[in-house]
């Protein structure tokens, strides 16, 4: 969804697509061709580990342009990638697959840099500073959050942190829905309940109204307060003296409760934009003012409609009704405009899955204001059914009651309840067990990922008490991890500033724990098939200097989760 902007050749696929971008220069130099007619160099790992360590199509790519066949092709790349000292082995497979083999002391080398460079590694400059604004969240404040909500939230928050990490420069918005007929009734809702305890109201709660017990517990929190004289309110149901009083204490109210689940989830924000102030300060009317002066807006059976079709939508909107009423829809045009009226250049909104029509009308809304298409993306979060112990369990009751987001972190802790709500694509449906994220085991995924980690600082602390190793871990080299496993761990450690690029392209934050789980597989494995300290100190120091290192990845890894690295369990 990015744009790519810029890359460095910081680890090993860079620095092999720079050996091959070399070698195919040269190989169209001597063949009188000129470099601009060059493809994009495309580095890959190999679908077999057999293959190498790095595979490219290129000659088949140049097959067509360069009008020869791609082996052929392919052999004189591999003349000049074999000048390459740090290149091993380069072998031609199948149609002219390019595959590549690192001498083992680079791998060796790359470990020690990424151990230098401790908790900066894989910090990249891939956003060079373009400004991105992430609205997520945004739960209209007529209830609590529930783990929908819970899990829009873990999709922001992190976003947001990987975004960072990748040389963007983000802020995170939470719009709030307090605008609209819903605020109404959510007001007629409060003022029946309070005037259900006070004895003036009894029977069915209307229909149509909110039916939560917290509208209840607000009531009792109302009458409860000192100093507060509501007889007045209490007597003329019409009273939009009243109505406004019970709305604006029960939004409040609610919205002081949504941030103080957030913030017990580990999320904030830097901004908090109020829907209803688009529509007072006269934002709205600029807004659609500006559409009408493009020629998108006209008037139909007494309606104001924008002719979104033209963008791509499927049909026209409304934006002001017959009745004069603007719609939410207009509102959202308007937000968005401000929005880029901010200096951000990119805008990224994640909703739930029932918005998915929405899209497009906004899409085309910021088209017809003059945004770029790859300004704006919508994430969609699709639904999280609960279960306990494989078991469903029922996430709302007749009585409008619903397990909230703070039911749930309090249950299995932030912890799991973040990690959980990473562990699938947003886009994919998502089972939350409770038992199993409470469970101590390696079946619950961010026990395991912690238990890495954990696991690496007993090691470390047993080394500094009994004094196992005589020389610091950041004098050895590394040289004497040969072993396939050891490799492969490095090469897991190499490609984390990869992964972390393409999850800030394709704004996919799940791509976090998959790798995370990865890693800690691998690491758990080599621990339980190989001594990590023993009376030959040159390896005992290099496991230990590739254990600290993997420690390190663990905690930056665990951080960009917004989860704990705890160093005992």
């Amino acid at each position: 969804m990015l744009r790519h902007i810029r890359q460095e050749k910081i680890f090993m696929k860079k620095r092999v697509t720079g050996y091959v971008e070399t070698a195919v220069k040269a190989v169209a130099a001597a063949r009188g061709l000129a470099e601009a007619e060059l493809p994009e160099i495309v580095v890959e790992l190999p679908r077999e580990k057999s293959f190498g360590d790095f595979s490219t199509n290129i000659a088949m790519q140049l097959a067509r342009p360069w009008r020869d066949n791609p082996r052929r092709i392919g052999e004189a790349i591999k003349a000049e990638l074999e000048n390459e000292n740090a290149l091993s082995e380069v072998t031609i497979a199948g149609p002219g697959f390019i595959n590549m083999t690192l001498d083992l002391s680079l791998w060796h080398q790359r470990l020690k840099e990424i151990y230098r460079q401790r908790d900066k590694f894989a910090h990249l400059d891939y956003g060079a500073g373009r400004r991105v604004l992430i609205e997520f969240v945004s739960a209209n404040p007529t209830g609590p959050l529930h783990i929908g909500h819970g899990r829009g939230a873990a999709v922001g928050d992190v976003l947001a942190r990987l975004l960072k990490r990748t040389g963007f420069a983000v802020d995170r918005e939470y719009y709030v829905n307090d605008a609209g007929n819903q605020m109404q009734v959510l007001g007629r809702s409060l003022r029946w309940r309070y005037l259900e305890l006070s004895g003036k109201r009894s029977g069915e709660i209307p229909e149509g109204y909110y039916r939560g017990e917290y509208l209840l517990d607000l009531a009792r929190e109302l009458m409860a307060e000192s100093g507060r004289e509501l007889v007045s309110l209490e007597v003329e149901e019409e009273d939009d003296t009243a109505l406004e009083f019970f709305t604006a204490y029960a939004a409040d109210s609610i919205l002081d409760g949504i941030r103080r689940d957030l913030e017990l989830f580990g999320v904030g924000f830097e901004h908090w934009t109020s829907e209803k102030e688009f529509f007072t300060s006269g934002k709205v009317d600029a807004a659609l003012a500006d559409l009408k002066a493009k020629e998108v807006l006209y008037e139909d059976e007494g309606a104001l409609w924008f002719a979104s079709s033209r963008f791509g939508d499927e049909k026209d909107r409304v934006v002001v009704r017959a009745n004069g009423v603007k719609t939410y829809f207009a509102s959202d045009i308007a937000y968005h405009r401000e929005k880029f009226a901010r200096g951000y250049d990119l805008l990224v909104d994640i909703w739930g899955a029932d918005h998915h029509g929405y899209v497009p009308r906004l899409t085309a809304a910021i088209e017809a204001l003059g945004g770029k298409p790859d300004s704006f993306a919508a994430i969609l979060v699709q639904l999280v059914s609960l279960s306990r112990g494989g078991t469903p369990v029922a996430m709302s009751t007749r009585s409008g009651e619903f397990i909230t987001l703070k039911e749930v972190v309090e249950e299995v802790g932030r912890d799991a309840a973040r990690y959980f709500f990473l562990t699938r694509d947003s886009n994919s449906h998502l089972e939350f067990d409770l038992e199993l994220a409470k469970a101590k085991n390696n079946d619950n995924p961010v026990y395991y990922a912690q238990y890495a980690h954990a696991r690496i600082c007993s090691i470390m602390r047993k080394i500094e008490a009994e004094g196992l190793c005589d020389k610091a871990v950041e004098t050895f080299s590394g040289a004497s991890l040969t072993l396939p496993e050891e490799l492969e761990l490095i090469k897991k450690l190499d490609s984390l500033p990869n992964v972390l690029e393409r999850a800030a392209r394709t704004l996919e934050p799940h791509r976090l724990t998959y790798y995370l789980d990865d890693l800690a597989a691998q690491l758990h494995s080599y621990y339980n098939r190989n001594r990590v300290i023993s009376d030959q100190q040159e390896v005992s120091g290099d496991r230990l200097l590739l254990f600290e290192t993997i420690r390190q990845v663990l905690a930056i890894c665990l951080n960009l989760l917004g989860v704990s690295a705890p160093e005992q369990m």
